[in-house]
């Protein structure tokens, strides 16, 4: 199923040469960076960085890997979005048997990063009982460092273990140091950039896969000034990433959707009931923020005429286990040592929560550890833009942050109905269209806004008919058509 294998995924291949071809194209314009404005030459270092698979130990997989535009930057692979839902990482474990897998697993699948540049600095807000912003299902990246999530996102799947696995991040740097983008990052940041002195073993240190050993954190020795240099340069590199992200190569804000906001297409009969039960009866809008007022006529003029369609909140939508997962199967050390999940089985997602319980990841644990209890289960609300992007009909996405369901009909059917339908085992009969499996952690489940709707079935497909409405690429004739009221421009 893995790229070069005898049993290779055509979409995996499909994949591979997609982004070893983008790459090439991007490295010809990194050539002539030096005609382009500062704006211009940063989104091209982020977009050279981020399809770059020489920048993971093995030379095998780059951010682009799980994030192809082709489906809205999500996974690339139909078979691994129906099956495993989370996407092979880059190392190979050569001493897996079955049931488990022998490549390294995450337990979530990949959260869009488009329009995810647009995200606020994580902040709790105590009158709503609610935190805002950051990157990641379980927004760890907070933004508070950098002042930019997005950025803090981009240095995560890197050194993740079970995604591309760098042991230490001065080996992206030392590895970006070799490329032919290396004089960009200089050309924008300065020459101090790469003015570190490596240790001489610094090849093989960064071609072994982490996470590194207890008693050496950081595996390249470094000089506490070159350590400085090497930190200072990794966030200058995915700062570049985040701009990429939101540019409009990645956020174009260019669906049928923002067409008819802009009254140069309409919708359908379908989609315009749609967009009124998303506002309305079926409260996606409470959530999935659409630039409308909820429980607002069709006819009103949108109030926001570029809505991201998330509040950058966190809920508990009541999912169960995605047991499909393999990483509920990497509960023995691997050839490296390294054991992705010891619980195995036990194994809880607590999203949100298990973020603000850690020492290492809350950055603000005197004000915010407290607030544990009350989040764990919860997951960021996710962007419903380009939620139907996909590069053929057949091609299965999988959705929410375990991807347990795998159609916007199953999960409009889900919210309808989660906490009516009767309980069942994950694999009965009538699973996910006349009953539901338990959710992981039904303490914090959400149960005012969601799971009992009352949307009939053709209510159902109207509001997959406007989700799908938001798919970016929409090409639009100007003036042909004529939205029921102009959108009110913001100021």
């Amino acid at each position: 199923m893995l790229p070069g294998g005898a049993n290779e995924d055509p979409d995996v291949a499909t994949a591979v040469a997609f982004i070893n071809l983008t790459e090439s194209n991007l490295l010809q314009q990194v050539a002539q960076a030096s005609s382009l404005d500062l704006y211009h030459q940063i989104t091209l270092l982020g977009a050279v960085e981020i399809y770059d698979v020489n920048l993971s130990p093995l030379g095998n997989i780059a951010c682009a890997t799980c994030h192809v535009p082709y489906t809205g930057f999500r996974g690339s692979s139909s078979v691994f979005n129906a099956t495993t839902s989370a996407q092979a990482g880059g190392i190979a474990v050569t001493n897996a048997t079955p049931p488990a897998p022998n490549y390294r697993f995450g337990p979530r699948n990949p959260q869009s990063y488009a329009y995810a540049a647009f995200a606020p600095i994580l902040h709790y807000n105590e009158t709503q009982g609610s935190f805002y912003g950051g990157n990641f299902w379980d927004m760890r990246a907070t933004g508070i460092k950098l002042d930019n999530p997005a950025a803090e996102q981009a240095q995560g799947p890197p050194v993740n273990p079970v995604e591309m696995g760098n042991i230490d991040t001065a080996c992206v740097v030392w590895k970006a140091s070799q490329r032919p983008y290396a004089s960009l990052i200089m050309q924008i940041w300065g020459a101090q950039s790469f003015a570190i002195q490596w240790p001489g073993n610094v090849a093989t240190i960064c071609a072994t896969p982490g996470p590194p050993p207890a008693n050496d954190p950081l595996p390249v020795h470094l000089s506490a000034v070159d350590r400085g240099t090497s930190n200072s340069t990794y966030d200058h590199m995915t700062m570049a990433m985040a701009s990429y992200e939101a540019s409009a190569d990645v956020s174009p804000f260019a669906s049928k959707f923002d067409a008819y906001l802009a009254g140069n297409a309409d919708l359908s009969a379908k989609e315009r009931n749609g967009y009124n039960l998303f506002n309305g009866k079926a409260g996606c809008n409470q959530c999935h923020l659409s630039g409308t007022a909820a429980d607002s006529p069709i006819n009103l003029a949108a109030a926001d005429v570029a809505p991201l369609f998330t509040d950058f909140t966190a809920n508990n939508i009541g999912l169960p286990k995605n047991l499909a997962l393999p990483y509920y199967c990497e509960d023995k050390p691997d050839q490296y040592g390294y054991t992705a999940n010891p619980l195995g089985l036990a194994f809880l997602d607590l999203g949100v929560g298990a973020m603000l319980s850690s020492s290492t990841l809350n950055p603000n644990p005197l004000q915010w550890k407290q607030l544990a209890p009350l989040f764990n289960g919860t997951f960021q609300t996710a962007t419903v833009r380009n939620v139907d992007k996909r590069p053929r009909p057949d091609f299965v996405k999988e959705y929410m942050h375990n991807g347990y369901l795998k159609s916007l009909k199953e999960v409009v059917h889900f919210y309808n109905t989660s906490q009516v339908l009767p309980r069942c085992e994950q694999g009965s009969k009538g699973e996910k269209v006349t009953c539901w499996p338990e959710p992981e952690y039904p303490a914090t489940l959400n149960t005012t806004q969601l799971g009992n709707l009352g949307l009939s079935s053709d209510e159902e497909d109207d509001v997959v008919a406007f989700l799908k409405t938001l798919t970016d690429g929409f090409v639009t004739s100007p003036g042909l058509n004529k939205a029921p009221a102009p959108p009110r421009r913001r100021r």
